[in-house]
């Protein structure tokens, strides 16, 4: 579920490449690719979330062509599957992740022994690190806990 908000994110931060406006943001078209109002809402709330915590600013992301990219080791290059590095590629370009994040990846995945890394596992991946908070002493300004359902409010 939780690679499927990392998709909405980047479906969310494309709209707002072409558009430059948070009210210009069309929820329909989303929704009409498959994903549920709790995927959307949860999605849309992370984004509003990062912006309210000065995390990213709406214009960083609009103007994210001046960054530049990380060019990979041959053996970094064997642990991306195509896919995967065009998913990592593509939310560099939407302003979604950090050159700091992508290294964060890159570190994680090379340690871990993974021998080629699908896109699916990729934005698994992101997800854990982006949009969860447990076990951190200190979570990043923007970070959120993500529930799963069956939590109980008192």
């Amino acid at each position: 579920m939780h690679e499927r908000i990392i998709e909405i994110i980047a479906l969310i931060l494309a709209q707002l490449r072409r558009d430059s406006s948070l009210q210009s943001i069309n929820l329909d078209e989303i929704s009409k690719r498959g994903y549920t109002p709790a995927e959307i809402s949860t999605a849309y709330s992370w984004l509003l979330d990062r912006f309210a915590h000065g995390v990213t600013a709406l214009t960083d992301i609009v103007n994210t062509e001046k960054q530049s990219f990380r060019i990979l080791h041959q053996a970094e290059r064997e642990a991306f599957s195509k896919e995967a590095w065009g998913e990592l590629v593509e939310y560099h370009a939407l302003g979604f992740l950090t050159n700091e994040f992508i290294e964060e990846i890159i570190t994680r995945i090379m340690i871990s022994g993974i021998h080629q890394i699908s896109g699916t596992t990729l934005k698994q991946l992101i997800a854990m690190m982006l949009l969860t908070t447990s076990n951190q002493a200190h979570p990043s300004p923007g970070a959120q806990m993500m529930l799963t359902g069956n939590e109980t409010i008192h």
